[in-house]
């Protein structure tokens, strides 16, 4: 009866040594694509870049001035969603831009949905998708940040819901 036991001999230790490797190996690759899948959840982002970004001067019939127009096309070429809350210009925010304590009238069209930009709602921008903006303003606004005329560099910031901030210098022609 011993003999027999004796006899009987289990898995070599070579093969399995060689399915222990396996089932590491699988088990290796399982947790590296779950990893990658929490990687990419965790590291969604915004980024917005300016395509283009150019001022000129256009005559306002109503008013017999001249008024600066800014167009700007902004493409969002990050992972997640941005949502465009608010414009600087210089560091101001736009609505409360003042010459000698009475506000300018800035207006910002999202030329893309033809509508008046809201801060309160603001415009989203999916990734891959670009939005167009036009900022219009009277020339030669006098305002703290200086005197909007011909030759001036003006600092442009986008702001964004999650904080974000996107400068663009534009010379006014």
């Amino acid at each position: 009866m011993w003999g027999l036991r004796r006899d009987k001999r289990a898995i070599s230790p070579v093969i399995a040594t060689i399915i222990i490797v396996a089932v590491a190996i699988v088990m290796s690759i399982a947790v590296a694509y779950w990893m990658m899948g929490l990687a990419t959840t965790f590291t969604r982002y915004e980024k917005l870049e300016f395509t283009s970004a150019y001022a000129i001067p256009v005559f306002d019939s109503e008013a017999n001035r001249y008024n600066y127009t800014i167009r700007i096309t902004l493409k969002n070429t990050g992972t997640s969603p941005a949502t465009v809350t608010m414009f600087l210009l210089n560091g101001i925010p736009y609505n409360e831009i003042k010459e000698n304590d009475e506000l300018v009238v800035v207006t910002i069209v999202v030329t893309t949905d033809n509508a008046i930009f809201d801060p309160e709602k603001g415009v989203t921008i999916n990734p891959g998708d670009g939005k167009d903006f036009e900022i219009t303003f009277p020339k030669g606004t006098v305002t703290p940040m200086g005197n909007l005329t011909s030759g001036v560099s003006l600092e442009i910031v986008v702001q964004t819901a999650a904080g974000n901030q996107y400068p663009k210098h534009v010379k006014l022609p």
